[in-house]
């Protein structure tokens, strides 16, 4: 293996760790609204509360990985692999996604980031999925708590 190959593997994983950086700050945001939002009374509507909840819940986790996106899009224009941004953050968006259309491909040793990056952005998907599952299970959980009587029935 050349030391070229080493450099490019060793930026993609420095890429990761700082896309897992963009997930947690991501994640801890979304934890906390989704916290504070918890505690508050869900109101007259409680189906359109729960919907706003997630709704920002989603948008906050999926900045995270816009902002992941774009951060390889830096990278493949520093290392010169595009010559606009626009076009690197859509192959960039293709490739985390691992859409991987195909209709842009990288060349030579530069090749071997985009599969660090495919594998990054299944990981960081993983993530928010997971993030977004655990608070829904936890709404599932307020909402029958909430809507039993006394004797454990469902109220409505």
């Amino acid at each position: 293996m050349g030391s070229a190959v080493i450099v490019i593997v060793t930026l993609g994983l420095l890429a990761m760790t700082v896309c897992l950086a963009f997930q947690a700050v991501a994640s801890v945001i979304a934890a906390r609204y989704f916290a504070r939002a918890a505690k508050r009374p869900l109101g007259a509507k409680p189906r359109w509360s729960i919907f706003l909840q997630f709704s920002v819940l989603m948008l906050t986790l999926m900045l995270g990985n816009i902002f992941q996106v774009a951060f390889w899009a830096l990278i493949y224009r520093a290392l010169g692999a595009f010559e606009d941004f626009e076009t690197a953050l859509y192959f960039s968006g293709v490739t985390f996604t691992s859409l991987g259309y195909g209709d842009l491909v990288l060349d030579g040793r530069m090749r071997l980031i985009a599969p660090l990056q495919a594998a990054n952005g299944l990981m960081m998907f993983g993530i928010t999925t997971a993030f977004f599952i655990a608070a829904f299970q936890h709404a599932a959980k307020n909402w029958r708590e909430t809507h039993r009587d006394s004797a454990g029935r469902r109220a409505d």
